[in-house]
């Protein structure tokens, strides 16, 4: 990966000294080798002209060392993450942002660092316009929900005029984790002024629940990890779509799948029982 930025992104950059836009984020699987910057030296990857940057990249120190100052115009920054762990080690040298004014983050994989690396950086963007989400996020012991996103993020983002978001978060399940509903927690966004959101609450393991929180209308194109409670909603963006309970899944399942699910390319199903042995 390192020598794929130095000799490929790092060329890029500096052969193209007037470049705004670069996209480098590969739709298929196993596309192209993921930006990696940890080992390299601060001189990488430097562009004071660069003002849009899509890309993937191998970890979320990449991310951090993309928004060191070494891109200093960058306006709006997409990247999509392969991981997210613990780097106690690394430090963060995040510089004031002000013209970064779009940020989008998607992680596809599960992570127990939300609080420790996510929250922080987010925090760091105060001059954001628009932010999308779309992450996994592992070991909380409350769901993330509207009073969360407002208390540790929103209300550190005093322009931001567009709010984009899928948050699945596993917690432990008490008591009072378990008598919440899926109206409960689209109350709490209701609360600070998002009523167009979505809530499933899946509770398909003794230990654990599962909350999925989406803005509407759903504008990513996966959808992963839900149970035989999906909301009566059109998902015209999504061509992947991973379901997984418990509960055996009917034949009236799979036909409120294709209702709702129209554009679907990709199906994966995981289920620990077989569906009614009387449904034809």
């Amino acid at each position: 990966m390192i020598d794929y930025t130095t000799n490929v992104y790092g060329y890029i950059l500096t052969f193209f000294q007037h470049l705004k836009c670069l996209s480098v984020i590969d739709s298929a699987k196993n596309g192209y080798p993921s930006f990696s910057l940890c080992d390299l030296p601060s001189t990488m990857c430097y562009s004071s002209t660069l003002t849009k940057l899509r890309i993937e990249v191998n970890n979320f120190e990449d991310c951090f060392c993309l928004l060191d100052g070494r891109l200093k115009q960058l306006n709006t920054f997409i990247v999509q993450i392969n991981d997210i762990e613990n780097h106690s080690s690394m430090t963060h040298n995040i510089e004031d942002l002000p013209n970064l004014k779009c940020f989008s983050l998607t992680c596809f994989d599960v992570t127990d660092e939300y609080d420790y690396q996510i929250l922080p950086l987010l925090r760091r963007l105060q001059y954001l316009e628009e932010l999308t989400l779309y992450l996994w996020i592992n070991d909380r012991h409350t769901f993330i929900d509207g009073n969360h996103l407002y208390n540790e993020i929103l209300i550190k983002m005093a322009q931001l005029e567009r709010l984009t978001f899928y948050i699945s978060s596993y917690t432990y399940i008490d008591g009072l984790v378990r008598c919440l509903s899926n109206d409960d927690i689209k109350l709490t966004f209701t609360d600070i002024g998002y009523e167009k959101v979505a809530c499933i609450i899946d509770y398909m393991y003794d230990d654990k629940a599962l909350c999925h929180v989406f803005s509407l209308p759903f504008e990513f194109d996966c959808l992963e990890r839900i149970g035989n409670n999906f909301p009566t909603i059109v998902f015209s963006n999504v061509t992947y779509l991973w379901v997984c309970d418990t509960i055996p899944f009917e034949y009236e399942f799979f036909i409120r799948v294709a209702q709702f699910f129209p554009h679907l390319r990709k199906f994966h199903v995981m289920n620990a029982l077989s569906p009614s042995s009387n449904q034809k």
